[in-house]
C-alpha cells in the first residue's frame, strides 16, 4: 500500500511540470534534459497485440468459441477494452529529445459480451510500469513490471450444467481472479528502414519488427506493483510474442495510412502453440502526437482471449475501431 502511495504521489508531482510544457529542461552542463509529459513516446505499441493496452470495440464472429458456443460452436462477441498509456520522467540528450530514457506506465479492462443481449461473459485487469530506453532511431528496448487478472461474468456456465444463460450473484466472480499473472517481460522494437533512410516520422515509421519475453519469478515476497502471483499454471513460468507492422502513408500522411500488421504469441501453460492475431485496415490522420485512430479488419486463431479459459480455443474475424497511445 505504502509503495503504491509513493508512486501516486510521483505522479502528482510530475504532472504539472509535463502539463505547462512539452519543452525540455537542462539539468546543468551534463548535456541532459528533463521532459515531465512528452508528447510521443520512447517505445511504441504494438498494433496486432490482443491483450495491449489501448482503447477498442470489437465486433467478433467466432467460428470457434469453446467458453460461451451456441449449439453449433460459434458466437458472435461485442468486446470493449479502455485502456491508455503514460510516459513521464523522460531524460535525453538535449540535442535529440527523441531519444533517452522514460518510465512508461500503461492498463486496460478489457469487457467481453454476448451479442444476443450483450450478455457479459467476463473482464479482464492488464497493467504494466515499465523503463523504456531509445538509443537510436533504429531501436528501442523496455523491461516491465506486468500484471493480467482474469474475472467471470454472470453468462458463463461455469457450472458446467449446459445453460448457457446463467444469471448469479457477481460478487465473488468479480471479486476473485482465477487467472493471475505478474511477471517481468524484456522488449524490443526495431524499424530496419532507419539503415536506408533518415525519414521521419512518415518513412521511419512504416516498418517496425519486435518481440517480448516474458517470465516469472517464483516468490511470495512484494514486488513492484504487487505480490508475486501466478495461478492456476504455477509451472509455467514462460510466454512470448514477436510480430511486425507496416504502415503506408497516403500523401505523406495527409490522407491517414494503409495499415498492416501481424503477431504470434506463444505460451508455455499451452504447451507453446501459437497464437495467430493479424490487422488490416486504415489508420486516420493524427490530431494528437502519440496517439492514432484506424479501423481495421481481425482475425485470430489461437487460445481464448479471456484469460481465465486460456486452454480453450478461439477463432474469429471481425471489425474493431481503435485508438492507441
Amino acid at each position: 500500500m505504502r509503495r503504491n502511495l509513493l508512486l501516486f504521489l510521483l505522479l502528482l508531482m510530475m504532472a504539472p511540470l509535463g502539463a505547462a510544457s512539452n519543452e525540455m529542461f537542462p539539468i546543468g552542463d551534463l548535456g541532459i534534459g528533463f521532459t515531465g509529459l512528452p508528447d510521443e513516446f520512447l517505445y511504441p505499441s504494438y498494433l496486432a497485440d490482443p491483450i495491449g493496452t489501448k482503447t477498442l470495440i470489437s465486433l467478433r464472429n467466432y467460428a470457434i468459441d469453446e467458453v460461451h458456443p451456441r449449439e453449433d460452436g460459434t458466437s458472435t462477441h461485442y468486446d470493449v477494452t479502455v485502456g491508455t498509456r503514460y510516459n513521464f520522467l523522460r531524460l535525453s540528450p538535449e540535442d535529440h529529445p527523441e531519444l533517452g530514457i522514460e518510465m512508461d506506465w500503461g492498463m486496460a479492462l478489457t469487457s467481453f459480451m454476448d451479442t444476443d443481449a450483450n450478455d457479459f461473459l467476463g473482464v479482464d485487469g492488464i497493467y504494466y510500469f515499465a523503463l523504456a530506453i531509445r538509443p537510436s532511431m533504429l531501436a528501442a528496448f523496455r523491461v516491465s513490471r506486468h500484471h493480467i487478472c482474469s474475472h467471470n461474468g454472470d453468462q458463463v456456465d461455469i457450472d458446467e450444467d449446459g445453460s448457457a444463460f446463467a444469471d448469479f450473484d457477481l460478487a465473488s466472480q468479480l471479486n476473485d481472479g482465477t487467472f493471475v499473472r505478474d511477471d517481468y517481460i524484456i522488449s524490443a522494437a526495431i524499424e530496419p528502414i532507419y539503415l536506408f533512410s533518415d525519414g521521419y516520422p512518415v518513412t521511419g515509421q512504416a516498418f517496425r519488427l519486435y518481440g517480448d519475453f516474458s517470465f516469472y519469478l517464483p516468490g511470495a515476497e512484494p514486488a513492484i506493483l504487487g505480490w508475486r502471483k501466478n495461478r492456476p499454471s504455477d509451472h509455467a513460468y514462460i510466454w512470448y510474442q514477436y510480430g511486425a507492422e507496416l504502415i503506408l502513408p497516403i500523401l505523406k500522411e495527409d490522407l491517414g495510412s494503409i495499415v498492416l500488421a501481424g503477431q504470434v504469441s506463444q505460451w508455455q501453460e499451452t504447451g507453446y502453440a501459437p497464437n495467430y492475431s493479424l490487422q488490416a485496415g486504415y489508420m486516420f490522420a493524427r490530431g494528437k502526437s502519440a496517439q492514432t485512430m484506424r479501423f481495421v479488419a481481425t482475425y485470430y486463431d489461437g487460445q481464448s482471449l479471456m484469460n481465465n479459459y486460456r486452454y480453450t480455443r478461439a477463432k474469429f474475424m471481425g471489425v474493431s475501431f481503435i485508438i492507441d497511445t
